[in-house]
């Protein structure tokens, strides 16, 4: 009996290993367990140098481009002074609309077109930036065949973070989008409700979270000194001021002693107090791999996001600080989905971002839990179904409902 044919699933991104970004992260996990006996995966993200996929089934397509306008880059070398300078520059480029993924486009239509036959086959077009979107579209629209899923990973018309002047341009994307796709997936229940509010077709949208891609497993493991770690970015109004401030008064009450924080990620836009100079630790950003032993080994992680109007933000660090089962300390929205799943998985402490004596308590838990050398009972059926092999499933199921209602 003859194997039954394999549908070509198109993966188009700007984010892939080797790249570092959680986005790429994302990608990589559909390409590593979508089931391979139904799908051959293509996968074209743009890099300027030969790929060897690691990933059986998988056929990897960097595609080179050319941009003459490029965003500056960041490292924990960078001076205070001059990171200000850069975020500047950034600010600048994305007020005026100028996009790095400009150029993207064509050499990837270009690309994707040289492995197409008339065959149906399946696009997952994952944005930002929205240029990837743009080409899902092109390609839907110029082949009968295909099968279009926006895998939205960031809200548009209602995502603060985007320049006022570019949002009408933001929402005509995301209503070509809601009008020409065969579905939709996106990061978290919020967003979804926000384009559901939209979908006068009546097309799949559905939640698809970030997770982790390690084995989640409790370590019963205690440093020396009680040791923070950060892994991310700051930018915006996401910082560790008011962090900082708790931390303080806790020192000046003699409850906090024995402690290091780790910043794990470009961090030179932080202002270290002078006075936590030996307490403090810079690393620059490291591969993913490297990333979870270092927060697996913490005694406690630091979620820091300041509540907004764009509701839906879990931050992806959050699902692999759950799969670390470490004790998380959040500075958050206490409304919005991050802190109801910290407390769902039971998985730590959350505090108002805004609220310093939240924060002091939430720090003294995970310390006492230090101290006494507990770990928390956490909810690890509900961590478990954050993997990304389960998250997997869910985009699998989607693109098979969509190849079945053709038949």
């Amino acid at each position: 009996m003859s194997n039954p044919k394999k549908t070509k699933l198109i993966i188009v991104t700007a984010y892939y290993p080797p790249i570092k970004s959680v986005a790429s992260q994302r990608l990589y996990a559909i390409a590593k367990y979508i089931d391979k006996n139904k799908y051959h995966v293509f996968v074209f993200f743009p890099y300027d140098k030969d790929i060897i996929s690691d990933i059986e089934g998988v056929t990897l397509v960097p595609v080179r481009y050319k941009c003459l306008i490029r965003y500056a880059s960041f490292d924990k070398n960078t001076s205070y002074v001059v990171h200000k300078i850069k975020a500047l520059w950034n600010r600048v480029l994305i007020n005026l609309g100028v996009s790095y993924f400009k150029g993207l486009k064509k050499p990837i239509i270009r690309a994707i077109e040289q492995h197409l036959d008339a065959e149906p086959f399946v696009v997952i077009a994952s944005s930002p930036p929205v240029e990837v979107a743009q080409i899902g579209l092109f390609i839907k629209h110029k082949y009968s065949q295909a099968r279009l899923i926006v895998d939205l990973r960031d809200a548009l018309s209602n995502n603060q973070y985007i320049p006022k002047n570019q949002q009408n341009k933001c929402l005509l994307i995301e209503n070509e989008i809601l009008q020409k796709v065969d579905a939709i997936a996106s990061v978290s229940g919020p967003i979804v409700a926000n384009l559901q509010a939209k979908n006068f077709r009546n097309i799949p949208i559905v939640e698809i979270r970030n997770g982790f891609d390690f084995e989640a497993r409790m370590r019963l493991h205690f440093n020396e000194y009680f040791t923070m770690i950060y892994a991310g970015t700051f930018y915006a109004n996401r910082t560790p001021v008011t962090l900082f401030e708790a931390i303080e008064r806790l020192m000046e009450q003699n409850l906090l002693s024995n402690w290091r924080l780790i910043f794990v990620g470009q961090s030179s836009a932080v202002r270290i107090p002078a006075k936590f100079t030996p307490y403090v630790e810079r690393l620059e950003k490291v591969p993913y791999n490297e990333s979870i032993k270092l927060i697996q080994m913490a005694d406690a992680l630091l979620l820091i996001h300041p509540p907004s109007n764009y509701k839906g933000v879990y931050t992806a660090k959050l699902f692999d600080y759950l799969g670390a089962m470490r004790p998380i300390i959040g500075l958050l929205d206490r409304e919005d989905v991050a802190a109801q799943l910290i407390k769902e998985c039971n998985a730590g402490f959350v505090a108002d971002f805004y609220n310093i004596d939240e924060i002091e308590q939430a720090i003294l838990a995970a310390y006492d839990l230090w101290r006494n050398k507990q770990v928390l009972p956490y909810n690890t059926r509900l961590i478990y179904l954050h993997h990304r092999s389960y998250q997997v499933k869910l985009f699998e199921h989607l693109i098979d409902t969509l190849l079945l209602n053709e038949q």
